[in-house]
């Protein structure tokens, strides 16, 4: 109590009313590593239940969506009980919030020194604490007491796991999930490619040649001049589905996402030199019709109407489309078919498929805990629910019989980075074996539909699209195989110019981007260099290589 009484008198002196511990004191210039509770020493099995029980605090946020029954409340839930009677864990939550006011309370209590056992942190909060010496350092625990489940979760993604080391050491458990489902794929209406007699594109020149056919070469066949080959939304610099992201990876090029340059350093993909070829090619394809010329004023749902109604052969997107986009065109088309590829390149060197890095949030242990080993035995339990052998007796801490999702009730979650690619490969297995016996109940309801589907049902045609093969996991376990895709390398929260000026940055990108591809100079984007830089673009990138200096 008396060191929790120092660092809330600190952080008042220190501080304008508002948290900035990194200029308190000077920041330490390195996280003093506390030992991990040693077992052979202590004589105590660390993961046993307490016994008695201990009261474990800890903050969160929740949803407006979070659903209850039985009385239940975020503090009194199948989570909470169950961690008392398997755990002796008595979790006490000092405040809950609407996800809306998370930010303001967990900087307000940051800043009052007054931190619980387990805290739920953004990346700032994170780096804030660790660099204060005020976070337990888990990378023993982690490493000696995490069950083999967990460890083969939580690393199935290292890139996005070690997002939660500090200088090399694990400051906080990473709330994990899938980076490689939203990696950029090209779909490509294979009919059409047969009707004229084209081969599937292993180039981007191929693209450009496809595109030119698919619009010029009625591949409908309905004797209009009514199809194009490429199909954007007015937004394409950041939509998933119909975005120019694996179209610019074919030039090597990445906007809107932080890369490194040659040095080291972190620069911004938006006005790097190659991004002027790429744009320019842009403008040649929508000069000939290749583009749709309404794209500047469309937003998904009209591209998706496009599509659906058959005027579209090619598009980017991510691996959900077959089932939520290119389904509406198979049920309107008994000839249409469709097919997922890797992303092609515009001369000899692979193009690399970016993501952005799938972490919402971290947890962290406060330095002052009693039982930090605590998190560890919660991250275990949560991670009984994907290990096989006991699954279906944790299915009650998923989603009940009235479909009310209780698993958000967890303190402690974490999503397997590959569990959908996971779900295509058993599923895969399962049907070249006929035996869907070891499947879970999820990919089970995969299993059926794709089988329903092969039977002749159109209807699950997305299933196996997404699901069977050829499918987008198909590209998808393509990239990882090859290890071929990278992550947008800025992770943390918005810096502060960012704040003020992103926002105004973002539109002036688009506006010009949009202007250059409908005809206007190439000169346009030398000038846009410019002014990116000028008007807090420079400021940005010294913030955000601050920030990955000190996420090393």
């Amino acid at each position: 109590m008396k060191k929790r009484r120092t660092m809330k008198k600190s952080a008042i002196v220190c501080l304008a009313g508002f948290m900035l511990l990194t200029a308190c004191g000077g920041a330490k210039e390195a996280n003093s590593p506390a030992a991990a509770p040693d077992p052979a020493k202590t004589d105590v099995d660390l993961m046993a239940k307490y016994d008695p029980p201990v009261d474990i605090t800890a903050w969160r946020y929740t949803e407006s969506t979070y659903k209850y029954e039985n009385n239940d409340t975020i503090e009194d839930n199948i989570y909470t009980r169950t961690y008392l009677s398997d755990l002796g864990i008595n979790l006490k939550y000092v405040w809950t919030v609407p996800v809306e006011q998370f930010d303001q309370k967990m900087n307000v209590s940051i800043a009052s020194g007054d931190l619980p056992d387990i805290m739920w942190l953004k990346n700032k909060q994170l780096t804030d604490l660790a660099e204060n010496d005020m976070l337990y350092d888990l990378t023993d625990l982690f490493e000696k007491y995490a069950s083999p489940i967990t460890k083969e979760i939580m690393l199935q993604d290292e890139a996005s796991f070690n997002t939660a080391k500090i200088g090399g050491r694990l400051m906080a458990i990473p709330h994990t999930s899938s980076a490689v489902d939203g990696l950029p794929i090209l779909y490509v209406r294979t009919d059409w490619l047969e009707k004229l007699g084209l081969p599937e594109p292993q180039t981007m020149q191929d693209v450009l040649a496809i595109a030119e056919a698919f619009t010029k070469n009625d591949p409908d066949g309905n004797g209009k001049d009514d199809t194009f080959g490429l199909a954007f939304t007015k937004t394409f610099l950041t939509d998933a589905h119909f975005g120019t992201s694996g179209y610019f990876s074919g030039y090597h090029v990445n906007p809107g996402k932080w890369v490194k340059d040659e040095s080291g350093q972190l620069v911004y993909g938006s006005i790097q030199p190659g991004v002027k070829d790429a744009l320019k090619q842009l403008q040649e394809l929508y000069a000939q019709g290749m583009l749709d010329r309404e794209f500047g004023v469309k937003d998904r749902a009209k591209v998706t109407e496009s599509v659906a109604s058959g005027k579209v052969g090619m598009f980017y997107g991510s691996m959900s489309a077959p089932l939520s986009i290119i389904q509406q065109n198979v049920d309107n088309d008994p000839k249409a078919e469709w097919k997922a590829l890797p992303l092609v390149s515009v001369d000899d060197k692979k193009a690399t498929p970016i993501g952005k890095m799938p972490i919402t949030r971290y947890y962290g242990v406060s330095k002052d805990s009693k039982h930090p080993e605590a998190i560890i035995k919660l991250l275990n339990f949560s991670m009984q629910g994907y290990d096989p052998e006991v699954a279906q007796e944790n299915s009650k801490f998923g989603i009940t019989d009235t479909n009310i999702p209780v698993y958000l009730y967890s303190l402690i979650s974490a999503d397997p980075a590959k569990k959908n690619l996971n779900a295509h490969l058993n599923t895969m297995q399962a049907l070249e074996t006929n035996d869907p016996s070891q499947l879970s109940v999820e990919e089970k309801g995969y299993y059926d539909r794709i089988v329903d589907y092969r039977g002749g049902n159109r209807a699950n045609w997305g299933t196996e699209r997404v699901f069977g093969s050829p499918s987008s996991f198909d590209v998808i376990d393509h990239y990882v195989q090859e290890d071929n895709y990278i992550f947008d390398a800025f992770y943390g929260a918005p810096t502060p110019t960012m704040v003020e000026k992103l926002a105004t940055l973002e539109k002036m990108e688009e506006e010009v981007f949009t202007k250059i591809i409908m005809g206007q100079s190439l000169d346009n984007f030398d000038k846009f260099v410019e002014d990116w830089k000028k008007l807090g673009g420079e400021q940005i990138t010294k913030e955000v290589n601050e920030w990955a200096e000190k996420n090393k």
